[in-house]
């Protein structure tokens, strides 16, 4: 579903093999704002893997986003006939908490996700990650699990990467509307061990092979709402 205003005459970049991604965004973003060219080229609502061609960044697609009743669907291909995984859209349940359990193809559980409410009002919400045969993942913000003074210190490496960033692809680090660089950033541990940083549906970089990347897609999908 590419947009015809942007007059793109390069072919769809090739679609990566999902199994073996890393880090990816949620976007329409295919090729990114670069030398010689004037905008952006939007291709369909995707999974992407953020790379570089040269002096330009690409976004290559893994997987395909759709909506369906009461689901979202990710699916193999750009023709969404192959389908990877479901989210259920889950009510409200006790307390607040948000079950989210994600199928496969055959419409088999591979995991659930959970958003728990915190239990003190100034503190945002806390997530969790099911998968079969694994300790559980817990989403913490990543400033709360380190000192103060490591803090700052990493804030303000985040000002002169984002400043280095926005001087390459045009003041937009995700390459969408800007949304991640004001969401906050997850780290996401499980027995002590980091399995994966998140922000927001803006970026995902996984640290852990055993994760199974659709859990870590449908966790993108839904956003750190």
């Amino acid at each position: 579903m590419a947009f015809g205003r942007n007059r793109n005459t390069e072919p769809p970049l090739d679609v990566v093999d999902w199994r073996d991604v890393g880090r990816f965004v949620i976007g329409f973003v295919e090729r990114e704002q670069g030398p010689g060219t004037k905008r952006p080229v939007l291709g369909d609502h995707a999974v992407r893997v953020p790379r570089r061609d040269g002096q330009r960044r690409i976004n290559p697609p893994c997987a395909f986003l759709a909506g369906r009743s009461g689901v979202s669907a990710i699916y193999e291909d750009r023709e969404r006939q192959r389908l990877l995984c479901t989210i259920d859209r889950s009510e409200e349940e006790a307390e607040g908490e948000r079950r989210h359990p994600v199928r496969d193809a055959e419409d088999r559980e591979i995991g659930v996700i959970r958003r728990i409410p915190s239990s003190k009002k100034l503190l945002r919400h806390t997530w969790r990650i099911e998968q079969p045969g694994h300790p559980e993942i817990v989403g913490r913000n990543k400033w709360a699990a380190i000192s103060p003074q490591d803090a700052a210190l990493r804030a303000v490496g985040k000002v002169v990467e984002g400043l280095l960033d926005s001087a390459f692809s045009g003041g937009d680090p995700d390459g969408g509307d800007g949304r991640a660089a004001r969401d906050r950033t997850l780290l996401w541990v499980a027995d002590g061990a980091e399995v994966m940083q998140s922000v927001g549906s803006g970026f995902s970089s996984i640290k852990a092979g055993w994760l199974d990347r659709r859990l870590a897609f449908a966790m993108a999908v839904l956003g750190d709402r």
